[in-house]
């Protein structure tokens, strides 16, 4: 069952998003956490603990991704054969998808150190990462496209790319 207080806030979020692009055109996550915190006080001290955990969580994972203190001596003495150039790229822990849905399907990847990790762990992660590189293709894919199609169309660099994209669908209707 969601949590009611969690629920409104997110709604709040949503609405201070879509008010900030409206209004200002663009949109800053920590602009946007502000407004929600100072308008909701009662739902924000309702949930303070569970927000705070979710930004520890965040940052956690963070870390975990990114910590590369003693990683490169380390995996070197571990993997006497492989080139320099590879265990330089190797990060210190991954993550691996898990299924134990104990916390409500929060944290539905554990993050683990390279040096401890199973082949079938390896495996789970190289696929979850090409999942995640295949959506960014995607995007990215579609958003060159829009690029190209805007650029064609005769877009400047501080024009708007839905305009340009507008004017030319409605000046190919005019002409029909």
């Amino acid at each position: 069952m969601r949590n009611p207080a969690l629920t409104h806030l997110r709604d709040a979020v949503r609405e201070e998003i879509t008010n900030a692009f409206e209004s200002v055109g663009f949109a800053k996550p920590r602009h946007v956490a502000r407004l929600v915190c100072a308008a909701n006080p009662g739902a924000i001290a309702d949930i303070g603990s569970r927000l705070a955990e979710d930004a520890l969580t965040d940052m956690a994972r963070r870390e975990l991704k990114n910590n590369t203190e003693q990683r490169e001596c380390h995996l070197q003495m571990l993997l006497p054969g492989v080139p320099d150039a590879v265990t330089h790229l190797l990060p210190p822990a991954i993550s691996i998808p898990c299924n134990d849905g104990g916390e409500g399907d929060v944290d539905a990847v554990i993050y683990k150190p390279l040096a401890q990790v199973t082949f079938d762990e390896l495996k789970a992660h190289l696929d979850l990462l090409s999942s995640q590189i295949t959506a960014d293709i995607r995007r990215h894919r579609a958003l060159t496209e829009l690029f190209d199609m805007a650029l064609a169309m005769g877009a400047t660099p501080d024009a708007r790319v839905f305009d340009v994209l507008g004017a030319t669908q409605r000046s190919e209707e005019e002409v029909a």
